[in-house]
Formats: C-alpha cells, structure tokens, sequence
C-alpha cells in the first residue's frame, strides 16, 4: 500500500522495476494498477511470480481461478504463505549483499530488516541469529521493503511525518496461532509510537510498522504544508465501513510560506518576580523568538502569570525544556502558527553623537516602519553622557533629512 501511495504520486513504476532486477529473484517482477476502494481511487500494487500476482487475484478481479482456488482475505505479513520459502535474517542479508542495488538502497534495506528481525526475536524470545522469517522472508515481503528502500532514495523527502496509527482490533491468524491485534513483533516496532485502534481486524502489519519505525521522522498530527500531490496505495481487501487505502501526502512546509514558528505557553504561580526577570533572559538567549508575561486567573481563584514563547520548530524541544527547568512547572503545551513577516534591512544615519542603524520594514513592497536600534542609541548615550532619548530624537531628525534628500 505504500508503494501505491508512492506510484500514485507519480514515482515510475521503473524505480522498483529496477530494484527487482538487481536483486536478482528469477521469475520475480510488479505491475501497478490503477482500483478502487470505499470509493477512493488509488493504485495497487503487487508483486508477481512467473507474470502471476503471489497474492492471487484481487476480489474486484473476479477471478474464475481465484473461485477455483479458494482463495480469501489474505493478511499479509501474518499467514504462512504457500508462495516463496522463509529466509534467516542472514539469508536476507546474502542477498541484500549479492544484489546490484544502489549503496544507499542497500544500506536502508539492511536496515529494515535487521529492525524487524530484532523485534521478532524479542517478540518470540529468541536471538535473532535464530530468527526465521517465516512470511517476512517470502518473495513479496523482500520486494515491499527493498522496494520501500528504493522509493525513499527515489523520492527523497526531506523530512516524513506521520499521524498516530490505526492499528485495526481483534486477532489474527499466525504460524503461532491466533494472537492479538497488534501482534507481538508489531507491538515491538510501535514502541514510542502513537496509536490507536478500531474494529476493523489487523491493519498495520510487521511489513508496515517497521516501515514507520524506520522512515517516519516524526509522529504528530498533520503540520502546516502546501499539499503539491497525494498519493492513495490500495490494499487487496474491502473493508466495509473505510477504505482499504494510505495516503501520502507531499509538499512544501509552511514555515517556507508564511514563517509558521510554535507557540509554547504554561501558567506559573509560585515563581518569585526575579525567577522571571531570570527565564526571560535565559529564553531569549537560547534563541527564543519572542517571551512575554501576561497576568491570568488560575484554579482556586490564585492569580498567575501566563508565560508564553515564540521559536522556530527545531528549537522547540530545548525551549520547552527550559521553560520548564526555569519555571518549575510540569508542562507546558504548545501549537503551530503561521504568521505575515515584513522584510527587513539595515540602513545607516550619522548624529551628533555618531552612526546609528536604523532598521527599515517593508509589506508586500509598501514602507512600514524606520527605527533607529536601540543597542546604539544606548551605547552613544554612555559614551557622551547624554539621555537616551536625546540620541534617539537625532537620529529621527537624520532619518527625515535623509528622506527628504531622496
């Protein structure tokens, strides 16, 4: 389903045509067509064996042969499969190493399933020397994730983020009999992970989870972007009431739009006034775009103070964290915006007293603002003993000669 999301987005079905051919599995190729489910339009895609698809016919096929074979639901990644033999993690490894791939195609593949093998063996208590893939090593399985290996070295996104998981409800049949959805190695890969379930039976698979272990940079819900295509990869089954599909979304990220930054708050109310005279020079010397206080009402009719801080998003773990080391409260919540950024520039006027920068802003080509920095008023005051308004008040007369000069 992943690789049908990333063909729907417009990958060439080329990028694991190749990859397939460089791993050398005879009688081994895939073919993309276009479906549908629960009334979404994606793209399926399947592995086939000697130009039949190893999962057999789709249901919407209608297949006399699948009739003939009896064919059901298959949950891929679970049944023991009557396609392909199961390999050891070093079987795999051989043929990851034997293969043409690209070094960096390579390189995630081995780590996919060294993932994976590392959370069968916990799941089951075994080394993962030991470790069998009873339907992970089957032909399909090996293409989904060399394959997976391929569209990320294709796509190269700069960064993948991911919503929390629908895990599905129920059990599910295993070589181990039937267990519990998420089944154990599932489980394993999850960890740190957000989900959720729903009773649907089992919709992530080891395939998938360490598909999300792996390649998802972050779990969050959906951040600001400018959605430039979307993807759908169809799975072989209905599911009555949700489509049998994921989606990816691909864009631009806000930030490069409208300058999104974060906005991190928490209400403190027993923090002396010099601990906060403290925080915001800590804050705004980390990097803080902006602090500020405001004076609020809190349970139990105690008054507080809301301290809240602006930064960029890769400043957001260590700002919250030091807000809350400072401050001494147990959390503080935070939430994206976007907002409009004038353009700025630098100019220079000379005073009585000396140079002094004066910052210029500009919207959408129309002037805004002019004022002189403060820093060099202040520091021009000290040097000449003089107020600082004085300084400030010549460089406005030279800011207005100067425009009348223009």
């Amino acid at each position: 389903m992943f690789l049908g999301a990333c063909l729907d987005l417009g990958m060439p079905l080329a990028v694991l045509s190749d990859a397939v051919a460089r791993l050398g599995l005879e009688g081994v190729t895939v073919e993309a067509r276009p479906a549908r489910r629960g009334g979404l339009t994606g793209v399926r895609f399947r592995v086939c064996q000697n130009g039949r698809p190893i999962e057999g016919p789709d249901p919407d096929e209608q297949s006399v042969h699948e009739a003939a074979q009896g064919h059901g639901a298959h949950h891929h990644g679970h049944h023991a499969h009557s396609h392909g033999h199961g390999r050891s993690l070093a079987d795999i490894r051989l043929l990851l190493d034997k293969s043409t791939l690209e070094a960096p195609v390579r390189e995630r593949a081995h780590q996919l399933f060294t993932r994976l093998g590392a959370a069968e063996a916990k799941a089951h208590g075994v080394p993962i020397e030991q470790v069998h893939f009873h339907e992970v090593g089957a032909l399909d399985s090996i293409v989904d994730l060399v394959g997976a290996a391929s569209a990320h070295a294709f796509l190269d996104p700069e960064s993948i983020s991911c919503g929390p998981v629908n895990v599905g409800g129920g059990t599910v049949a295993t070589q181990h009999g039937a267990l519990p959805v998420p089944a154990p190695a599932t489980a394993e890969l999850l960890r740190g992970i957000p989900i959720y379930g729903s009773p649907h039976g089992e919709l992530l698979t080891p395939t998938g989870a360490v598909l999300l272990a792996e390649m998802v940079d972050e779990f969050r819900e959906m951040p600001p972007v400018a959605i430039e295509a979307i993807g759908y990869g169809l799975g072989r089954r209905e599911i009555a009431g949700r489509p049998n599909a994921a989606r990816i979304l691909a864009g631009r990220a806000a930030a490069e739009l409208r300058g999104a930054v974060e906005v991190v708050e928490c209400e403190i109310d027993d923090l002396p006034g010099e601990g906060f005279g403290f925080l915001l020079e800590r804050l705004l010397s980390a990097g803080a775009l902006d602090v500020f206080f405001t004076s609020v009402q809190m349970k139990k009719n105690r008054p507080g103070t809301l301290v809240t801080l602006l930064c960029r998003r890769d400043q957001l773990e260590a700002l919250a964290g030091l807000l809350l080391a400072e401050s001494g409260s147990l959390g503080c919540r935070f939430h994206t915006v976007s907002r409009f950024e004038a353009e700025r520039e630098i100019a220079v006027v000379s005073t009585p007293y000396g140079d002094v920068r004066v910052k210029r802003a500009r919207f959408a080509g129309r002037p805004l603002a002019e004022t002189p920095e403060f820093e060099d008023c202040r520091r021009l005051a000290l040097e000449h003993s003089v107020p600082w308004r004085e300084v400030h008040a010549a460089a406005l007369l030279a800011l207005a000669a100067q425009r009348s000069a223009r």
